[in-house]
């Protein structure tokens, strides 16, 4: 009788030991299918890296969104400045583009026009659309559609040492409206050509590889009444960018660098060096010129060739690709990119303006400047330019940049840029082939 009553707890513990083991499977496969189902997006996301400080505030973004969106999952992948475009080209011609990508204003047109991006007409918040900035709003439009969207903005301002100023006894001109004329900057420069303390006048940037020189020129040209393109036809450069008023200015430019005017050394930042008491840069050098300089760094307007003081904002917007397959998910991440204590940090990272109106009205990192605070005014009321927008743009910027090397070692103007010309015409007729062919697959 207790051998019997042994046997049998023996065999009810056995029982309830496999119950109790099969539970604990069953419910250790169900939290495996549980977790598996937990993330139900996974996001790539294509940035360039550049900017440390924006790169490290990109993951501490990343990581706080995903912390917040347990069904979300985005994965930043950071591919360096001077291969970014060269790895987007390619990815876009194989078909490998991540969900979200990262791209700067002026090449936005080569990929919309590729059919590589999504149209963000229909799933753009109004709420967001209507905050943006004019000029940021429209950098991300191409043909009349969006495609991408920026949080912030920068613009080239002149920066210049006062003690300079006052020792050559030259006025400092606050607002765009008051800002040197072409004769006033050239007068200006002759007379720190005769201070011992400065080898030339101005550092434009012309040996910094980091920044188009298409982009900086282009404020200068429109400043003399030139431009590049033809914005309604934005494959045509013969008669624009060759025209006589680009010729007329580019031929002073090249009078300048002869004269010594602008910087042409070694240096990749000339001002910071103390090599020249005036730059032209954007606001991101703003707070490392503050740093070296403090109260002797002022900010002055752009001067006016002829045509005013002319601001172009440049920046780097989010685009969806083809293959993002999830775009709801997609657009929480940029909407959560786009909130404004968000838009705040970016632009305290990348030295530009936040811009959105919510961000921009409670933004004072810089605008005690008048010229800073003149600027943002300007942004707010839409009287600033938006980047290049052409299929064309890296063709053109290529081209220009090598018309313009000729021009600073003596060539020709006008010789320099026909034949900018001969090789935007030829490499327009290739991308007219490829569009063609891409719409004939499409179709």
């Amino acid at each position: 009788m207790l051998n019997d009553l042994k046997l049998n707890h023996f065999y009810t513990c056995s029982l309830f030991l496999m119950w109790l083991v099969l539970a604990l499977t069953g419910c250790d496969r169900q939290e495996k299918e549980v977790s598996k189902q937990a993330i139900l997006s996974e996001l790539d996301v294509w940035v360039h890296t550049g900017n440390q400080e924006m790169f490290l505030l990109r993951k501490d973004q990343v990581a706080r969104f995903n912390a917040r969106h347990s069904r979300i999952n985005v994965t930043l992948i950071s591919i360096p400045k001077g291969t970014y475009g060269v790895q987007v080209n390619a990815a876009t011609r194989t078909g490998t583009l991540p969900d979200i990508v990262e791209l700067d204003g002026p090449s936005l047109a080569s990929f919309a026009d590729r059919g590589a991006l999504m149209k963000l007409d229909k799933i753009l918040t109004t709420t967001t659309r209507q905050d943006m900035l004019p000029a940021v709003f429209e950098q991300g439009m191409f043909q009349g559609r969006i495609y991408s969207i920026a949080e912030t903005s920068d613009s080239s301002v002149l920066y210049a040492r006062k003690s300079l100023l006052e020792s050559v006894g030259y006025r400092i001109p606050v607002l765009s409206g008051d800002a040197w004329s072409m004769s006033e900057f050239e007068t200006l420069s002759g007379l720190i050509l005769k201070h011992e303390d400065y080898s030339a006048s101005i550092d434009v940037g012309l040996n910094n590889l980091d920044e188009s020189l298409t982009v900086t020129l282009y404020p200068m040209l429109l400043s003399a009444g030139g431009a590049i393109i033809n914005e309604q036809a934005p494959y045509q450069v013969d008669g624009i960018l060759n025209s006589a008023r680009n010729i007329a200015f580019l031929t002073r430019f090249q009078h300048w660098i002869e004269q010594g005017y602008v910087y042409n050394g070694i240096s990749r930042d000339a001002f910071i060096d103390g090599r020249v008491p005036l730059a032209w840069a954007g606001l991101d050098k703003f707070s490392s010129y503050k740093a070296q300089f403090g109260d002797d760094l002022i900010v002055v307007p752009l001067p006016d060739f002829g045509f005013g003081s002319q601001y172009v904002q440049k920046s780097w917007g989010w685009g969806l690709t083809r293959n993002c397959e999830d775009t709801q998910a997609a657009m929480r991440f940029l909407e959560f990119l786009f909130l404004p204590e968000e838009v705040h940090l970016a632009a305290q990272a990348s030295g530009g303006l936040p811009g959105t109106y919510s961000a921009l009205a409670s933004y004072g990192a810089v605008s005690d400047r008048p010229l800073i605070a003149s600027l943002i005014n300007a942004h707010q009321k839409g009287e600033v330019y938006s980047q290049l927008k052409s299929s064309l743009y890296p063709v053109i910027d290529s081209a220009f940049h090598k018309a313009f090397v000729r021009i600073k070692n003596g060539v020709p103007v006008a010789a320099s840029l026909e034949a900018a010309i001969g090789v935007i015409d030829q490499q327009r007729k290739n991308l007219e082939s490829e569009l063609a062919e891409i719409n004939d697959q499409e179709s």
